[in-house]
């Protein structure tokens, strides 16, 4: 017997809506970020705490590293795994030595690959709508309030509390006085470098000949 068009235009409709419920995306068939609803693409979404950028960043290295979680991290918004996935990788492109001890020394850091430092640096520029960075750290160094001097540097990238000691840190974020928020975190705030072992590390590490990069001025 033939459908009544009213039936026939319900099992369409439910059709349709089965359909759009069980679509999924092929793998790199959008480069839109997931937590962004379809549409124009935002440049910064502040309140969800990531940014999209407009086009990928550059991912390369010199030892054929994996920086894919680190760029997974940032992509979601998550800078407390992002902050630690960098210092874990600086461990290891430090080489044997500096995994074998757990941080690297600082006369290491100017064997680091630059290609990969250089990533690392996109991918936090990127996600961040160029909010954190090495570079963003080395350009206030280089101002003339700060010039030079590292505890100033402390202060203005918010390390320091009013009292003029450094923040506390520990792996858990309920403990951490740190800020891995992005509209609430000072520029330059992330990634964070230890300096209980003093400060010639990250003193080094702003000097790193890769922020010299146009990219990166």
């Amino acid at each position: 017997d033939a459908i009544p068009p009213a039936r026939s235009m319900l099992a369409t409709t439910l059709l349709a809506t089965v359909a759009l419920a069980l679509h999924v995306p092929q793998p790199g068939s959008l480069r839109v970020h997931p937590r962004v609803a379809a549409g124009p693409v935002p440049r910064m979404c502040a309140a969800a705490g990531f940014v999209t950028p407009d086009t990928p960043p550059l991912i390369e290295s010199e030892c054929s590293f994996d920086h894919v979680p680190l760029s997974i991290a940032l992509q979601t918004g998550d800078f407390l795994e992002a902050d630690q996935i960098t210092r874990d990788s600086l461990i290891k492109l430090a080489g044997e030595q500096a995994v074998g001890r757990g941080y690297v020394y600082f006369t290491e850091v100017a064997k680091l690959p630059e290609k990969d430092l250089a990533t690392i640096e996109r991918l936090w520029l990127a996600y961040s709508g160029g909010k954190f960075g090495y570079s963003v750290q080395a350009k206030e160094l280089k101002t003339k309030k700060i010039n030079g001097n590292l505890e100033k540097l402390f202060v203005r990238i918010g390390w320091m509390n009013d009292q003029g000691k450094l923040l506390r840190w520990l792996p858990e974020k309920k403990s951490n006085d740190f800020i891995y928020e992005l509209d609430k975190a000072p520029n330059g705030h992330l990634p964070l470098t230890n300096t209980l072992r003093g400060q010639q590390l990250y003193s080094n590490l702003l000097r790193h000949k890769c922020w010299d990069r146009e990219e990166f001025k």
